[in-house]
């Protein structure tokens, strides 16, 4: 009797039942630190394949999203804000919506495997699509048509956030299917390298941006960026033979919605937990006990979804020069995923072990807390930083045959925030990744990681809400404060000469990412009981299910 609430203690999310389904984990730290601090190859052929898919798709994907702003008021003649409300739409849509859809066809219709080719397929048609949007209609067609451009191009966004929303909702677990059974450990392993991927992927479509950017050839970006997605589909279409082909089931979210609408007419006497089985009915109120932390990562992504919109807006009202020539705008975006790339291996060789066999390794919710902590610093400095370009003497930049009101200051003073938020999403967004594969069953992982999405897509669907607000309040300075006026300039400047007041949103969601960094400090030290060897037990999560494989 006593064994319980200390095992409770131990992995809060797991409820006392739920230990009694698993094996025994009275197991001494320094079993734990041994277990900890082993290797696993987890570079198999099957995951080669896969990673080396994931670069390419998402080689694909940013290559739309960092240039979308850019397209969008330069080709389409959108204002600044419509850009950036489009922008923010489609990350919305393909992190949110679409691996709901995904993970249920995968789960319940088609298997993963092949629900990642299908909605590769759709990937493509949605960058043909975009392609021709970008095409010069009057040189190819001997007229102009705006409005065809611009229903082609929203017509290939939602084509696109259906097929890569598809793409990352399942290739995730399916490539941890292929390592499970190496233990956690390997599995967290295969997230980081995952995500390593993921940046490279980002990095190397910063070839794609510069061509874009440099020379305004949209077209011929967006082909190249076609050609590396369709050489991403045939090798992962070559490896077939050497995957782990698990066929679908009955759909976890349909189950888990059936069961939660029975268990509310439960205090009716309506509820049979016959017919369910027992370790499933815990399993879907761990989940549930799991919504709050994920709720709290929604708004960090909203501080994150600042980076190819308001700080890509502030890029071009700084001196984008070097020895008199001018770099594109989205350039400095590149240092967040550099900073993911950097310290991925380094963490997960090196930092990570090295603090768990000191005793001091760090929980989950104390991962995620410091990634949040380093978003507020972030935005903190990106308002500093446009309060600070204001002051400087101004004149007009020609950057994408586009004019901006710009700073003498170098756009390089942009590179700590970029930096800042690479090394937040390495603590935060990795974390949640592998919070996903340590605290639930494996059939729940498809699950989980679509709720993992879905953070990321609500917080530009919080974006969308507080920037749509607070565009119609126009704050104007007055002495040491801050007064709202409807006769002032706009937050986000229409005109690309204009200033606007940017600073103050970033100081606005900035303070909202530290209310919500502070509640869920509260809440994980008051709400959760952990002593130092409980920590530590967290952090290596279900390494104690290896453990007892080996005793």
């Amino acid at each position: 009797m006593d064994e319980k609430p200390e095992l409770s203690a131990r992995t809060p999310l797991l409820s006392v039942a739920a230990h009694e389904r698993t094996p025994s984990r009275n197991i001494s730290i320094n079993r734990i630190k041994e277990v900890t601090v082993q290797r696993y190859n987890v570079c198999t052929l099957s995951v080669f394949l896969i990673l080396a898919t994931v670069f390419c798709e998402q080689f694909a994907f940013f290559s739309v999203l960092h240039n979308m702003v850019l397209f969008c008021t330069s080709k389409l003649d959108f204002t600044s804000f419509e850009a950036t409300m489009t922008c923010w739409i489609f990350s919305g849509t393909v992190y949110m919506v679409t691996p709901l859809v995904g993970g249920y066809l995968a789960d319940s219709l088609c298997g993963r495997y092949k629900t990642i080719l299908g909605s590769g397929f759709i990937f493509v048609i949605g960058k043909i699509l975009l392609f021709f949007s970008a095409g010069d209609f009057k040189s190819w067609s001997g007229y102009d048509r705006e409005d065809v451009t611009k229903a082609l191009f929203l017509t290939s966004l939602v084509v696109i956030s259906i097929g890569s929303g598809g793409i990352q909702a399942n290739i995730i677990p399916f490539g941890a299917q292929h390592v499970s059974h190496m233990g956690p450990r390997a599995v967290q392993t295969f997230c980081h390298w995952y995500y390593w991927a993921r940046n490279i992927g980002s990095i190397a479509s910063a070839g794609v941006v510069y061509l874009q950017q440099g020379t305004k050839q949209f077209c011929w970006g967006y082909l190249m960026s076609l050609l590396i997605l369709v050489v991403g589909l045939v090798i992962f279409r070559v490896g077939k033979r050497t995957y782990k082909h698990v066929p679908p089931s009955e759909s976890v979210l349909k189950k888990a919605i059936t069961m939660c609408w029975k268990m509310r007419r439960r205090d009716r006497g309506q509820f049979n937990m016959s017919q369910f089985e027992t370790s499933n009915i815990y399993d879907v109120k761990n989940v549930l006990k799991s919504l709050p932390t994920y709720g709290f990562i929604t708004v960090y992504w909203m501080s994150y979804a600042q980076m190819s919109t308001s700080l890509f807006l502030q890029s071009t009202e700084l001196d984008l020069s070097i020895d008199g020539v001018n770099i594109p705008p989205a350039f400095l975006i590149y240092f967040n995923p550099a900073m993911v790339v950097l310290c991925i291996p380094l963490m997960d060789t090196i930092i990570y072990p090295l603090l768990i066999k000191c005793g001091k390794g760090p929980t989950y919710l104390q991962r995620i807390g410091i990634g949040m902590f380093l978003a507020v610093l972030a935005l903190c400095y990106a308002g500093g930083l446009e309060i600070f370009r204001k002051q400087h003497e101004q004149f007009v930049q020609e950057s994408t045959n586009i004019s901006y009101n710009a700073s003498s200051i170098s756009v390089f003073h942009q590179v700590p925030v970029f930096a800042l938020l690479g090394l937040s999403e390495v603590w935060t967004s990795i974390t949640g990744l592998e919070f996903a594969y340590t605290n639930f069953p494996d059939y729940m992982q498809g699950l989980i990681t679509g709720l993992f999405l879905m953070t990321i897509g609500l917080g530009s669907v919080y974006s969308i809400i507080l920037t749509a607000i607070v565009q119609r309040a126009k704050p104007e300075y007055s002495g040491l404060r801050w007064v709202i006026d409807i006769r002032a300039q706009n937050w986000y400047p229409n005109d690309p000469a204009a200033n606007g007041h940017m600073e103050v949103l970033f100081f606005l969601i900035a303070g909202i990412t530290f209310v919500f960094m502070l509640i869920f400090v509260f809440v994980t030290k008051f709400g959760y009981t952990s002593t130092q060897e409980d920590s530590r037990t967290q952090f290596v999560g279900s390494h104690n299910k290896l453990n007892s494989e080996n005793t």
